[in-house]
């Protein structure tokens, strides 16, 4: 038998897609199909749980706002907008002797006139308490921000120190405020009260128009007089200090990256110009205004919003004062004071109106300052 007579087998039959019936094995085509299923069934998935992820963040802000709404409702049907006006806060009725205008006491068949004054409330000291507060902080806490943030941005990478720099400073972020309240309580306030209140006393007191910062009225049987202020080391300006060293990180971290997106041409044309080292500062300052204005936006809204640590220092008085040396109130300090005791009814109900009213706030410091940073950052970047 010659070789060209032994049969040859025959070639396995395929059909158009390359599929054999003897290999069994699907073709290349197939495969790369199944992969491209797979990862778009992987795309769909991880698209639908970042939109639920988002949808559930969005859910808990709107169901945080009614929630608070219902429950403050009493006091905002009540009082309604002239809550944010009335400085008056009774959780509880009192009873006072009637006074006629000369301030003598009214008697009627040998005893004294009473008069009963219902719960009422008001929330124009504790908002003065906060924004005073919150705008002292800023005008301590932004010149000692701006200048680490240039630091940062234009030094210490020559002194290959930025890395530990900014570790240090980002690390008051990471102090609880309850211990930032501890130390002001018992280190801040003595040498305020031993050391800096009579130093700043004989400073200013003698100066014409400044007399205010030290004395109080009073009114007292119906006569005004006035008294000066105990330099306690609790009171306002105390709390307005370490709310500025509270708020030092987040404006020094947001301020130095819109400074390090200032482009390098800007900073080398005001050199090539003929501008000293601290005119090209400026123009730096000057170019990123607008997202270092977000900076102190988020810093405010951190202020506005600190809870424990004023609460233990700002002398909780609930009044309106001119003096920054004077006891005083915020939202976040009410709040902590008298949410726990507070009886069901129209206290809790001004209370969580009051917390109605500084969410609102942070909100909107919130949005305006991602408005300005981001939109500064996009600006830059393009």
């Amino acid at each position: 038998m010659t070789p060209s007579s032994v049969a040859t087998p025959p070639a396995p039959e395929a059909n158009a897609s390359g599929w054999s019936r003897e290999s069994g094995q699907a073709p290349p085509e197939s495969s790369a199909g199944a992969t491209l299923r797979r990862a778009k069934l992987g795309d769909a998935l991880l698209g639908w749980a970042c939109r639920l992820s988002a949808a559930l963040i969005a859910l808990m802000l709107i169901s945080l706002i009614v929630v608070l709404v219902h429950s403050a409702w009493p006091a905002i049907r009540q009082f309604g907008p002239g809550f944010l006006v009335s400085s008056e806060w009774r959780a509880n009725e009192i009873e006072r002797p009637v006074r006629d205008a000369a301030g003598k006491l009214i008697l009627r068949d040998g005893e004294t006139v009473m008069e009963t004054l219902p719960p009422a409330f008001g929330a124009l000291p504790v908002i003065w308490g906060t924004a005073v507060s919150s705008a002292i902080a800023l005008l301590i806490a932004v010149p000692i921000s701006l200048s680490a943030a240039i630091f940062l941005v234009r030094v210490a990478p020559k002194l290959k120190i930025a890395g530990a720099a900014s570790f240090l400073i980002e690390f008051l972020a990471a102090v609880p405020s309850l211990a930032f309240g501890v130390w002001a309580l018992f280190v801040l306030a003595p040498i305020f009260q031993t050391y800096v209140g009579p130093f700043l006393y004989r400073i200013f007191e003698p100066i014409p128009g400044l007399r205010w910062m030290f004395y109080e009225s009073v009114t007292v049987a119906g006569r005004t007089i006035e008294r000066p202020i105990p330099l306690t080391g609790r009171d306002l300006f105390t709390g307005s200090l370490i709310l500025a060293i509270m708020i030092l990180p987040i404006v020094t971290s947001v301020s130095r990256d819109v400074l390090r997106a200032v482009p390098r041409t800007q900073i080398e044309g005001t050199l090539a110009l003929g501008a000293t080292w601290w005119q090209s500062c400026i123009a730096m300052l000057r170019y990123g205004r607008s997202g270092l204005m977000g900076a102190i936006m988020l810093g405010l809204a951190r202020a506005a919003g600190e809870t424990m640590a004023v609460t233990m220092v700002i002398g909780n008085n609930n009044q309106i004062s001119p003096s920054p040396f004077a006891p005083a109130q915020t939202m976040a300090s009410v709040l902590a004071n008298e949410f726990g005791e507070a009886s069901e009814g129209l206290h809790r109900a001004a209370l969580l109106y009051v917390a109605l009213i500084l969410l609102t706030m942070s909100l909107i410091f919130n949005v305006i300052a991602r408005r300005l940073v981001i939109g500064r950052l996009a600006s830059v970047s393009h």
